[in-house]
């Protein structure tokens, strides 16, 4: 998968730009502040449908004018794709694929995979339950399309259960329906269960030797998915299904006490930890950095053996993030991959990259100049 042609026009800090992407490496260089991140933020907006950033939609629009748009020209499985995203302030967004309009949003997701490594992704490591989830609800989303679909139909199913439940003893009708959401919940959430649970294997068996490679053969990281409804090892779907209602039959009378609802894949966690020691608590700055590292380098090999192409690559200023060694490898394992790096220092790069097929540009108050030698 490739990316050739990127075309910008009134997205927060640019007017129009259009930019000729290397199918091997691509950097840009500026400042703080001139646009290096917003150029990251319009990619990915038209890969996933949203921001990586907590910003609202019409933020992403020049502060001058009411309307923006991005344009993507991209190859994929041998099949040029062009991707459209429309913006205007008060209204929603529309995207358009080889010119025909989605219903939704979300089902552009998949066609354009990409893998974000941005300074923020440290809270994966130190963030709260809610990042780890969330960084494992966008992998699964883009190669598996029913998962997005769960996702939205469990997230439902929570706000309608939790009414149930705040009112369950001053409306008779909800001591009627309350089984018929539970089975929506025990249902959906397993499949939720089952799809991260793969995944989550899969990125284990990656990331583990990625990371023993950084560390020289030194350390050893380990991955284990902390589902909420209790362990899933050597059970099968059925005992899984099974543990799933009695965890919420036994907990019934504290949910209702409570108004929410306590046991399902909105609660799960992934541990991570390096030489038995929980990499949150324990972990060393620059080991919490490899397993970050090893991380979004596993993301990339799950989605080329699942759609059988490298995603893009999206490196956002965390070049500075890593020491030398780090940086040596992560540029060394990104041969053959598409990749976006923006930095404000060029001086590590050009060294680390001399011997690559690139193209260097420059950014400048939300102006993009080619200056590839």
């Amino acid at each position: 998968m490739i990316v050739n042609k990127l075309k910008i026009k009134n997205f927060r800090n640019f007017k129009e730009e259009t930019i000729d992407l290397n199918n091997s490496l691509n950097i840009f260089i500026g400042d703080n502040g001139q646009g290096k991140t917003n150029l990251m933020e319009s990619i990915y907006l038209s890969s996933i449908g949203r921001t990586f950033r907590l910003n609202s939609e019409n933020e992403l629009i020049n502060f001058k004018e009411n309307k923006s748009c991005i344009e993507i020209s991209m190859v994929k499985n041998n099949y040029n794709i062009k991707i459209e995203l429309f913006l205007e302030k008060g209204k929603r967004k529309q995207v358009l694929v080889n010119g025909i309009k989605l219903d939704k949003t979300a089902e552009m997701i998949g066609i354009l995979n990409n893998v974000i490594f941005t300074p923020d992704d440290m809270k994966i490591i130190k963030g709260s339950p809610i990042e780890r989830r969330k960084f494992v609800n966008i992998d699964i989303s883009q190669i598996k399309p029913k998962y997005k679909y769960l996702l939205n139909r469990y997230k439902k199913i929570i706000t309608e259960r939790n009414i149930i439940l705040k009112n369950y003893y001053t409306k008779a009708e909800n001591k009627d329906i309350i089984n018929i959401w539970n089975d929506y919940l025990i249902n959906t959430g397993f499949e939720i269960i089952l799809f991260r649970n793969d995944y989550i294997n899969k990125l284990k068996k990656y990331s583990v030797d990625i990371y023993k490679d950084i560390s020289g053969n030194k350390e050893k990281l380990d991955l284990s998915y902390c589902c909420n409804i209790g362990s899933l090892d050597n059970k099968d779907n059925d005992r899984i299904k099974k543990m799933f209602n009695e965890k919420i039959s036994m907990n019934f009378k504290q949910e209702v006490l409570r108004g929410t609802t306590l046991y399902g894949p909105h609660k799960d966690d992934i541990i991570i930890k390096i030489d038995g020691k929980e990499c949150k608590y324990f972990g060393s700055q620059g080991q919490q950095r490899s397993a970050i590292l090893s991380l979004k380098l596993a993301e990339i090999e799950i989605i080329k053996e699942e759609i059988g192409e490298y995603p893009i690559l999206l490196l956002d200023d965390v070049m500075s993030e890593l020491d030398n060694k780090r940086k040596g490898y992560l540029i060394n394992y990104i041969k053959g991959i598409q990749t976006v790096i923006t930095t404000t220092d060029d001086y590590d790069l050009n060294v680390l990259t001399k011997n690559y097929n690139k193209n260097i540009f420059y950014i400048d108050k939300g102006k993009i100049s080619n200056i590839t030698n």
